[in-house]
């Protein structure tokens, strides 16, 4: 199998995650898993980010994954990321042991006007982002 590039969107203190690869005529595919979100139960714990930190690692490993893609949140104003998604994004970047890249919010509604795959059937709504993100970054070649 090609590349798997894992999408990711943060909301609050859970990385929504979702593995895209190209099949053999190029297209964006969904590569199903059994994990689709992991959660910092709390922000202020050592445990919990180290527990955190394992399951995001344990997660690349267990699927192949050869690079991270993280839609990006404001860092001012009212729709800013909180703490706990910039803990959440530092740990993904340190801690998976993979290359981690970032995509704008503007970029990613740009590439959804022009992504002539769409998304997968039955992809469910929490996934929309973290799967765009993750055929964003495949499409860059």
């Amino acid at each position: 199998m090609k590349m798997k590039i894992c999408g990711v969107a943060i909301t609050g203190s859970t990385a929504n995650l979702a593995i895209v690869f190209l099949d053999e005529n190029g297209s964006a595919q969904h590569y199903p898993c059994q994990t689709r979100k992991i959660s910092l139960d709390d922000e202020k714990s050592y445990q919990s980010l180290a527990a955190f930190a394992q399951a995001i690692a344990a997660f690349a490993h267990e699927n192949g994954v050869d690079a991270f893609c993280i839609k990006e949140r404001a860092l001012t104003g009212p729709m800013a990321g909180g703490g706990t998604t910039f803990k959440i994004e530092t740990l993904i970047q340190y801690c998976s042991g993979k290359p981690v890249h970032f995509v704008h919010a503007n970029t990613l509604r740009k590439f959804e006007k022009t992504n002539l795959a769409g998304l997968p059937a039955g992809l469910q709504a929490y996934l929309h982002d973290p799967y765009r993100a993750g055929a964003y970054h495949l499409s860059l070649g």
